[in-house]
């Protein structure tokens, strides 16, 4: 069976690499495509709803290299916040709707699945240092997903592919997690230096006491001070072994090349050791 959805696109001042307006035939959902220097241009602009979340890009013919994802309640105007204090974007991507079509509570949980989902599922780098966590109505988070995906696919229509984590060889762009104990730390390891970084908003057990790794001890002394229990990671932070990241993270003595596993549940072991390869 054949699926079919249409996307309609609006070209302003018919120019193809300024703005643009998408809309999905069903749907009341606006994708709005703003380049930096025509913002004033955008914010013009007749009958746009005010919220919605949207990604900031560094983005080159599709190619993009950075990303920072938020949310709104202003519309386009919020744009003009992020044009004085951020450099690094040359195109926003807004997604909007009509307040009561997105609640204040929807709005939240949607824009932490938008920052979560940049933060692991990409080879570009991302501005948004930590994730939200929102109450979640059990009865609404269904329909916020099934938001977000609509948002993932429109972004890929428009040639804007934000699920980039398996490019490269070897799974060199893979994100890599752990869940021991419920604790969920995430990360990258560099083939060519054999450096792993962990990932900022990795969850991090101080709970657990390290063993036999004085620097890494220090290092957990360093930045979270006497504070005890399970703290978020505010910056990504660089180790020069798996081992070492997986024993800040988890506390305790651990494997590194075992405790991180990809979404496939390879272990990093498996990705870059085994004779397969």
């Amino acid at each position: 069976m054949i699926r079919v959805k249409t996307l309609t696109i609006q070209l302003i001042d018919a120019q193809p690499d300024r703005i643009r307006i998408c809309r999905v035939e069903g749907e009341s959902l606006v994708a709005i495509i703003i380049p930096r220097e025509d913002l004033a241009e955008a914010k013009a602009l007749p009958n746009i709803p005010q919220r919605g979340i949207y990604y900031l890009l560094d983005e080159d013919h599709g190619n993009v290299s950075r990303v920072y994802a938020g949310k709104t309640t202003q519309g386009i105007t919020r744009l003009d916040t992020h044009k004085a204090r951020k450099e690094f974007w040359n195109k926003a991507v807004m997604f909007l709707d009509d307040d009561q079509n997105i609640s204040k509570d929807a709005l939240d949980v949607l824009e932490a699945k938008a920052i979560e989902y940049v933060r692991t599922h990409g080879s570009y780098e991302t501005d948004n240092s930590d994730t939200p966590k929102p109450y979640v109505d059990p009865y609404k988070e269904e329909a916020v997903e099934r938001l977000h995906e609509r948002i993932l696919f429109r972004m890929a229509a428009l040639g804007y592919d934000l699920n980039r984590i398996d490019q490269g060889p070897a799974g060199a762009t893979t994100v890599f997690h752990t869940k021991k104990n419920g604790i969920r730390g995430t990360g990258r390891y560099d083939k060519a230096t054999g450096h792993f970084t962990v990932l900022a908003g990795s969850k991090v057990n101080l709970s657990k006491p390290v063993l036999k790794n004085a620097s890494v001890a220090a290092l957990r002394s360093e930045i979270f001070d006497s504070f005890t229990g399970v703290a978020d990671l505010a910056e990504d932070l660089e180790f020069s072994t798996p081992s070492a990241a997986a024993v800040f993270v988890l506390g305790g003595s651990q494997n590194g090349w075992i405790e991180w596993v990809n979404n496939d549940g390879e272990t990093l072991n498996q990705v870059y050791r085994s004779e397969d390869k």
